[in-house]
């Protein structure tokens, strides 16, 4: 193997001298560029000639050598070790020569492989290269082949615009068209002259119908003309009615016709909801029938109203349409900033409680001008009415027991039995709550107002009614369309509600005076009476101050009362201690809610 690699090593240096002898015979000068590139060009001709089987086999070989030479080489530094034995250190040298001969044959070798994989990897990019131009040539033929395709698709299927033409039967065209036109002769055997005959008849009719259509605009202009100047006439007559009626004013108060009052009125009732239109027109037409001493007005603003209708017209277009477009609704919401989830619970709230901006109110007056006002609130989403109260006295009421007897959200609870107004008729409208997070309805009646039962029913909203259509098995149609507003539910109670609030102010007006009288201790009895009473009043009232329900019925000479329902959450209640020397009397006092129509409960300790 060692003379092998001898002669290896003898002919590259033979070769080496050939090439040196041969450049010199030349006797030519080279640049260092020119070498390396003639070098480059040897070894490319060169890996182009050599056997790549013959090089790996050689590879191999080298790669023993060079093991075994290591081995040797190891072997003798481990036999000689301390020793300075020359002869081994020669031989050490001549091994590790050999070696880096071997190195050098490796080195040649892997530029000859770089050189074959360079050439390979071009020859094979050439070979894409030429694949790819011939694919797009391919894929462009078949693209005019598609193309022409097409074309010829279009041409059979092309149809001239004579074909949407609508003529008249081949019959009707011999009896009407002239026979300079029609021409029997020749386009009986012709279907093309035929067809040519009945297009120019076709173009003659057209003509007459555009002349005809000229004519009738113009006498439509001229009627559209005469009518535009009676509009004028009839505008320029608006500022005169208008003024008429200015100076007509006083005459209309002095005859009590308030006529652009009722005008404006009514304008603004139309925009009511329908709940509220049944209320005002029904409260005005009781007016107008039975009590004169009752006013019905409509306030708010009409244009936000006009808005609102239409933004719940929208949206509910809006939701018919997202049941056939979910999935693109789908897409496009994800185009859009998400609201988190703290603000669409806000919205939804807002939305859930929103009020119509128009109110009706009535104002119920009696003999000595005293009068309570009813404001009548219609809430959009829960489909309920509600209603604030106001009364106006003509004396100032003082001192908290007296004040509390006509305060807003007292005066006319219990107006009816168990009508207390503290949850909504509307049994549907506790789930919408929950649904939203909110509380119970009582919670938000300061800010709604009051959803009594009867303020229901004057407004034609039955929910009773409608409840019992569903018990008695009425398709959903039926039982959804009780809650709409009934002209006759309302007519049924209309007399007997306003009755009712005007009897209430009476009675609590008049409470209000003598509970106001025994706070101040002035109540004066009647002379007809002074014979009941000792001429010497030997006991006083040295307390009186209203106290709360939850106060009154957790008293031990109270229970009795509440278990029996005698007292109730919607009356009103006192407490008075009397005192006659060294006794003491505490009367706990509960004025019902229809006073005087149930006396007072008064029990004592």
């Amino acid at each position: 193997m060692q003379e092998s690699v001898q002669e290896r090593d003898t002919g590259i240096k033979k070769r080496r001298k050939g090439g040196t002898s041969g450049t010199t015979s030349s006797q030519t000068k080279t640049t260092e560029g020119d070498v390396y590139k003639n070098v480059i060009e040897f070894e490319e001709a060169e890996a182009t000639a050599r056997d790549p089987d013959t090089d790996m086999e050689l590879f191999n070989e080298t790669c023993n050598e060079i093991r075994q030479i290591m081995e040797e080489i190891a072997q003798l530094k481990a036999k000689n070790v301390g020793a300075n034995n020359e002869q081994v250190l020669e031989e050490i040298a001549e091994k590790r020569i050999q070696a880096s001969l071997l190195f050098v044959v490796l080195k040649k070798l892997n530029r000859l492989e770089k050189f074959r994989t360079k050439t390979s990897r071009d020859t094979l990019n050439r070979e894409k290269q030429q694949v790819d131009s011939y694919h797009l040539q391919l894929q462009n033929l078949l693209y005019e082949i598609l193309h022409l395709k097409k074309e010829v698709t279009k041409c059979l299927q092309f149809k001239s615009k004579d074909e949407e033409i609508d003529l008249v039967p081949v019959e009707d065209f011999y009896k009407e068209a002239p026979q300079s036109l029609s021409r029997p002769d020749v386009t009986e055997n012709d279907s093309h002259q035929l067809k040519l005959a009945r297009l120019e008849w076709e173009l003659e009719q057209r003509k007459q119908l555009a002349a005809m259509c000229h004519k009738l605009q113009a006498a439509k202009e001229t009627v559209a003309k005469e009518i535009q100047t009676k509009r004028e006439r009839l505008e320029n007559l608006t500022p005169r009615l208008k003024s008429i009626l200015e100076v007509t004013k006083p005459l209309q108060d002095y005859l009590g016709l308030p006529l652009d009052k009722i005008r404006r009125q009514h304008q603004a009732a139309y925009h009511l909801p329908k709940p509220l239109y049944v209320l005002y027109v029904q409260a005005d037409a009781y007016r107008e029938a039975c009590d004169s001493l009752l006013t019905v007005a409509v306030n708010g603003d009409e244009e936000e109203a006009k808005s609102l209708k239409q933004s719940l017209d929208d949206t509910a277009a809006a939701e018919e349409s997202d049941s056939d477009q979910e999935d693109s609704g789908d897409r496009q919401k994800r185009h859009h900033r998400k609201l988190s989830r703290t603000d669409r619970m806000e919205e939804r709230k807002k939305r859930l409680l929103l009020r119509h901006p128009l109110t009706v109110e009535i104002t119920i007056k009696l003999r000595d001008n005293n009068c309570i006002v009813l404001s009548f609130y219609y809430l959009v989403h829960l489909h309920i009415v509600t209603v604030k109260t106001r009364v106006i006295l003509t004396q100032a009421v003082h001192g908290i027991s007296a004040g509390d007897l006509i305060a807003p959200n007292n005066i006319l609870t219990a107006l009816f039995p168990y009508d207390l107004g503290l949850d909504s008729p509307n049994v549907a409208n506790h789930y919408q709550l929950q649904s939203v997070g909110l509380e119970e309805f009582a919670t938000y009646i300061p800010e709604l107002g009051i959803p009594f039962i009867w303020a229901q029913r004057i407004a034609g909203l039955d929910f009773m009614g409608a409840r019992a259509t569903e018990m008695m098995g009425r398709d959903n149609q039926e039982a959804s369309g009780a809650l709409e507003p009934q002209t006759a539910v309302s007519q049924a109670s209309m007399e007997s509600v306003m009755r009712a609030i005007r009897n209430r102010l009476k009675a609590r007006v008049a409470l209000c005076r003598q509970v106001q009288a025994l706070e101040a201790g002035v109540v004066s009895v009647p002379h007809a009476l002074r014979g009941n009473f000792p001429p010497k009043i030997i006991t006083t009232m040295s307390n009186w101050q209203p106290i709360s329900w939850d106060d009154f019925r957790v008293a031990p000479q109270t229970q009795n009362l509440v278990r029996s329902q005698a007292v109730t959450r919607a009356d009103t209640f006192y407490k008075a201690l009397l005192i006659r020397g060294t006794a003491r009397l505490l009367a706990l006092i509960g004025v019902k809610s229809d006073y005087p129509k149930t006396p007072t409960v008064l029990p004592t300790t």
